[in-house]
């Protein structure tokens, strides 16, 4: 007990330390100028080496080259931060000699007022705050996970060397023995830390990294120690060295989530690696290229690089928001919009620099200018990203979306028709893997069948999700019939309810691989499939059914016959029952919806045109234009897909005419038609020539969607008094041996209700296949009787 008390403890006692040490090395920069100025001995002279162009020194007029006589009145060389850390730090007045001058000036070093002092200072003490914060939430949040602890110490010393970067750049206590510490030994722990996370590699390259980290951490513990003493003195060394093991560290870092990136999609550590990957460029890109390397290589860094170390920032919160977070947004997507943020930030500022260069506000055209200009730009940019998701979020929660919601139920209700007339395959397996989602349990309460459940995937596996699952539909059934987005903590990622006369249905569809959210967007994909999915379900409960009363009917030899025939028109009922509420609907979506619909285009452009508003209200406007045009356009194509009118009013093949055309518009496939014996004006039976239609609809979908084959030829013959049509590809093909087991399970029920409408008019249906030899589909339907 007294042990994890302790180990607790030190993260609080740790904290503690951070913070004292922030604020009190915090409140000590307040008093004490930044000067600026590094020195150098050459042959007894001390010169200046660097002037940043923010100290006192700069300001004063001392300048790189010039040569310092006397500090506070006494010697340079004698002066102690000159003899320890080649600085003028602490200095009040400094008397100097410029190249190429006799006279020597003396200038007296003026703090500036403190509110601009604290505005200086305080960005640097918020991102060393940042760091340790979010590392302590992580560890407060997830106290018992390693990764968590090690992110906790890794900020701590990322933040601390923050914290104390500018109370070193002033020569304060022990602050410069300090940063130069906790920086070497951030590396170190940046290396374990990706090491167990986001999956665990313990491999000998990242030992080896760790060893080297940790040799060049003790080396310059000790350095910095001897340097401190005065025994040695290795400033440049110790610099130079701290900074090369951070670039260490990093390389290691970005190798490990290389590795990381060549998991497989359903490991929730590749999308993590991303995210980590990119949070890791802004963050130690900009530090790397404009602080770290130009100082090892002795290069002159550019004016404006402090503001590098803001960029920083995205490696805590990226870090954080991956651990903490079980369900993290698709990596891609956050790619593409980091691209082109950065992409639109390098234009437009691009074209601000050219335009403050020949406007003169720019004396010349200067690398550090554009790069600031740059960095100001890509930050302006994510001020507006984040104001803009605010006031999104605000306005959605306003009066304005109430309507919008009630226009989603509207939709739901009304694809939950449309499903008992589509007929297309979905097992559910399939979708688990097409998807890639982890799987998919679906719930239904009905009268006739009782409580029906069916899962998929994950769910299999775990009855207790199940258990959570069904408890959920319970207590939501008749609440809501809005699809939606179920928190994190929940199995499954989005739900989509239905109620149909007497049928409650649920239907779960699990998370995505690699711990994907769902978008929001996705919502009316998924209730279009789970409409789909329900109707297949019961549909294969009722082929089912009256396929094991078949079998039974037909081991009764004194009335198979006759119970055969009664069942021929059940089946033949049934589909005209099918058609005739087709016909309904399909009048009713043209008399109602579709009315209405084009009703509300026409009253929007007629508010577009003649009512004076604001461009934010034209844009509503526009956009609800848009979208009621795509209503129409889809209400038409559903109403035409259930019965066209051409085949009532034109007949048969300016029917099978049209939707050919249709059908080759929308997929990437050539139809070869064939009529023979047949004129335009050629009229059947209203059962024959529905029959008909949908057996050509049926085999050329099958072919287009199943065979890959981009050519179907479909023929269309009249022979006395029977119609013959023939559906066929050069495609994959397939076994007919199967044939029968799939009539008995109902597993295909497009071939199930071909072959049931055709036998039920007294035809038949021939099938014609082989693996890699092609299909043809061919059915004899009388035509006189």
């Amino acid at each position: 007990m007294l042990e994890k008390v302790f180990k607790r403890q030190i993260y609080y006692i740790a904290s503690l330390v951070f913070v004292v040490l922030g604020l009190g090395y915090f409140a000590a920069c307040l008093t004490q100028p930044f000067i600026g100025l590094d020195l150098k001995n050459s042959n007894g002279q001390w010169l200046v080496a660097t002037s940043d162009p923010n100290g006192e020194g700069y300001r004063s007029g001392i300048r790189v080259g010039d040569e310092i006589l006397k500090i506070n009145g006494e010697d340079a060389g004698k002066y102690r931060f000159a003899q320890k850390w080649e600085t003028a730090e602490g200095a009040s007045t400094i008397e100097f000699r410029s190249p190429g001058e006799l006279t020597d000036q003396t200038v007296t070093i003026t703090p500036q007022p403190v509110l601009l002092t604290v505005l200086s200072e305080i960005p640097l003490l918020i991102l060393g705050l940042v760091f340790w914060c979010l590392g302590f939430m992580t560890w407060y949040k997830r106290p018992f996970l390693e990764q968590a602890r090690i992110l906790f110490w890794m900020n701590w010393a990322f933040g601390l060397a923050i914290v104390l970067a500018h109370a070193s750049s002033r020569c304060l206590l022990l602050s410069k023995e300090m940063e130069h510490i906790t920086f070497s030994l951030a590396p170190v722990f940046l290396i374990i830390f990706i090491s167990v996370f986001p999956v665990s590699n313990q491999n000998k390259l990242n030992k080896f990294g760790r060893k080297i980290a940790t040799i060049l951490f003790i080396l310059i513990l000790v350095l910095t120690i001897l340097q401190s003493l005065g025994f040695v003195q290795l400033i440049s060394l110790i610099k130079k060295l701290s900074l090369s093991n951070m670039v260490i560290g990093i390389l290691f870092t970005l190798w490990n989530l290389g590795i990381l990136i060549k998991l497989p999609k359903n490991q929730p550590g590749k999308n993590e690696a991303y995210i980590i990957l990119l949070g890791m460029g802004i963050g130690f890109l900009p530090f790397v290229l404009l602080s770290a390397l130009p100082i090892i290589f002795n290069l002159e860094q550019l004016i404006y690089s402090q503001v590098s170390s803001l960029s920083i920032s995205a490696i805590p919160i990226s870090l954080y928001y991956v651990i903490i977070n079980k369900y993290l947004p698709d990596s891609r997507r956050l790619y593409a919009t980091a691209l082109s943020y950065i992409g639109a930030a390098a234009i437009l500022s691009f074209i601000v620099f050219l335009a403050l260069f020949f406007l003169q506000v720019l004396p010349a055209i200067r690398l550090e200018y554009y790069t600031a200009l740059l960095l100001f730009t890509l930050l302006s940019i994510l001020c507006f990203h984040l104001i803009q998701i605010g006031i999104t979020r605000l306005w959605e929660r306003s009066s304005f979306f109430q309507d919008k919601h009630t226009l989603k139920q509207k939709v739901a209700v009304l694809n939950e028709n449309l499903t008992s007339l589509v007929a297309e395959e979905r097992i559910l397996d399939e979708i688990v893997n097409t998807l890639g989602i982890d799987g998919i349990f679906m719930i239904m309460e009905n009268e006739q069948i009782g409580c029906l459940k069916k899962t998929a995937g994950r769910f299999k596996e775990h009855p207790r999700e199940l258990e959570t699952l069904e408890n959920y539909f319970y207590h939501n059934q008749r609440l809501d019939l809005e699809a939606k987005m179920l928190p994190d903590d929940c199995p499954a990622g989005i739900y989509v309810p239905f109620i149909a006369q007497d049928s409650t249905c649920g239907i779960f569809f699990g998370r995505r691989s690699s711990r994907i959210k769902f978008e929001q967007s996705e919502l009316p994909f998924f209730t279009l499939l789970a409409g789909q999915l329900e109707y297949q379900i019961i549909m294969s409960l009722v082929i089912g059914k009256l396929t094991k009363e078949i079998n039974a009917l037909t081991k009764s030899s004194g009335r198979s016959y006759r119970r055969k025939m009664e069942l021929q028109g059940i089946t033949n009922a049934l589909f005209r029952k099918v058609e005739r509420e087709r016909k309904r609907l399909t009048d009713e979506i043209c008399a109602g919806p579709l009315q209405w619909s084009m009703d509300l285009s026409r009253w929007l452009k007629y508010l577009k045109k003649e009512c004076p508003a604001d461009n934010k209200t034209l844009k509503v406007i526009a956009y609800l234009q848009e979208r009621a045009e795509d209503l129409n356009y889809e209400l038409n194509c559903i109403a035409n897909d259930w019965g066209p009118p051409i085949l009532t009013d034109l007949g048969l093949v300016p029917a099978v005419q049209w939707l050919c055309q249709e059908i080759m518009t929308e997929e990437l496939s050539l139809i070869s038609l064939e009529i023979s014996r047949l004129g335009q004006q050629s009229r059947f039976k209203e059962d024959v020539e529905v029959t008909a239609y949908r057996f050509l609809q049926e085999g050329i979908m099958n072919s287009v969607r199943h065979s890959r084959s981009n050519m179907q030829t479909v023929r269309m013959t009249l022979n006395e008094t029977w119609l013959e049509l023939t559906v066929s590809d050069s495609g994959r093909g397939f076994d007919t041996g199967q044939i029968e087991n799939w009539l008995l399970t109902g597993t295909h029920f497009g071939l199930v209700e071909m072959k049931e409408r055709i036998e039920g008019l007294g035809g038949e249906l021939q099938i014609i296949s082989g693996i890699n030899r092609g299909t043809t589909l061919k059915a004899l339907i009388p035509v006189f009787s």
